[in-house]
């Protein structure tokens, strides 16, 4: 794998460019052939706030736990030492919950106990959490620090002020109360508490559940990730994102409907395309790809069909190179000229990878068992079920101890 290296300016930095490799190691994101704009814009359309490397609904709450906490302690001091203590107290939490929960499935860290992660909580919920309302101002961790920093340290000056005020005049002065205690970064309803780590385990407190289902609902309500938590929908009914869209039925309103049809669609012509990418990398002998290409070479019209201009205009794509190729790949399906689509691949590959890097130009350097690159996307759907499930477990068992 050839090396990339960049020059570490500040943790925001760092963690921008680990968001973009760690990006790569997510499941269903090897984006092979480019198609990334329309992958994130339909999962932002159907599950905002979610990523593929979200585990537990719990972090939604534990970061804000966490990043509130430090900019009151009263140790701390300056936005690095601050950020250092953010880092160490995560990690805390991850031995907390391992040694607490009875259940430790997607407890972040539970694999380097030894160590840490380099993608932590709080970079890995951060954009959640700002997209679903728990945080009111569009900051990074570190802009929230600092600023939290520099308002605690003017309270702390204009306490002082007033209080040499008053012993001076002898009554109270409150011409400059209230515009800094005013700055509100959160809404989470008083949840925080000092001692919130005693009983804190990986599932969510009944409270927490409903939330952070109201957040999802008011502040994404457009969304599927809305609509299913309002009608009380189980997603774990559902095995893949075509299903739930078959289950859901007439349900939902039409730009929702519309905006599953564009999606389940689009899958089928992405579905021809990396089938076409996997047997010219295996020359032929993908199993996988030569049973996909059994099922799919009687149907090509009706599975190229997807209106690639909804797509388009629906998510605003503008990266005319994509468009283009789609366009291009789309036509020569219809027409069946397979040998062109190949083309349009290999061409594709190269023009995004350069030719030395392209899997295309290296026929017979990979197994011939493995499947390369995304087949059908899921659009963030399995994360999104993953936060549905602790969000309806915690009202499960808030109803069943009446607690």
């Amino acid at each position: 794998m050839d090396m990339l290296g960049w020059i570490d300016f500040s943790g925001d930095e760092r963690n921008k460019v680990l968001g973009v490799i760690h990006s790569l190691d997510e499941p269903q994101a090897v984006d092979e052939l480019g198609i990334g704009p329309i992958r994130d814009g339909f999962s932002d359309c159907f599950f905002p706030g979610t990523s593929t490397v979200q585990t537990r609904a719990k972090y939604f709450f534990i970061v804000p736990y966490i990043l509130m906490e430090a900019v009151s302690v009263k140790e701390n001091s300056g936005v690095r030492k601050t950020l250092d203590w953010i880092d160490e107290k995560e990690r805390r939490c991850r031995d907390i919950l391992l040694k607490r929960s009875p259940d430790t499935e997607g407890v972040i860290g539970s694999r380097d106990t030894n160590g840490w992660v380099k993608r932590t909580p709080a970079n890995i919920y951060w954009n959640g959490i700002k997209r679903l309302g728990l945080f009111t101002e569009d900051l990074t961790i570190r802009e929230y620090v600092a600023q939290s920093l520099l308002l605690k340290e003017q309270r702390k000056a204009r306490n002082e002020e007033r209080d040499s005020r008053d012993r001076e005049q002898q009554e109270p002065d409150d011409r400059d109360a209230g515009d800094l205690a005013s700055v509100r970064f959160w809404n989470l309803e008083n949840l925080y508490h000092k001692g919130w780590r005693e009983s804190l385990t990986i599932d969510l407190l009944p409270q927490e559940a409903d939330v952070l289902k109201t957040k999802i609902i008011t502040a994404q309500r457009d969304s599927l990730f809305a609509f299913l938590l309002e009608h009380d929908i189980d997603p774990d009914g559902y095995d893949n994102f075509a299903a739930l869209r078959e289950g859901i039925g007439d349900r939902a309103d039409e730009h929702l409907k519309s905006m599953m049809k564009l999606a389940c669609d689009f899958n089928d012509l992405l579905s021809i395309l990396t089938t076409r990418y996997n047997l010219i990398v295996s020359d032929g002998k993908n199993a996988r790809a030569e049973e996909n290409w059994t099922r799919y070479k009687g149907n090509l019209q009706h599975l190229s069909s997807v209106d690639l201009a909804a797509v388009f205009s629906s998510l605003h794509i503008r990266r005319s190179d994509l468009k283009t190729f789609l366009r291009q790949v789309q036509s020569a399906v219809r027409a069946g000229d397979i040998e062109t689509v190949d083309q349009l691949i290999r061409k594709r590959e190269c023009a995004i990878k350069t030719p030395k890097r392209a899997k295309t130009n290296r026929v017979g350097e990979f197994s011939e068992l493995d499947w390369i690159g995304i087949d059908r996307l899921d659009y963030r759907f399995a994360a999104a079920r993953r936060i549905i499930r602790d969000i309806r477990n915690a009202e499960a068992a808030h109803a069943k101890t009446g607690q």
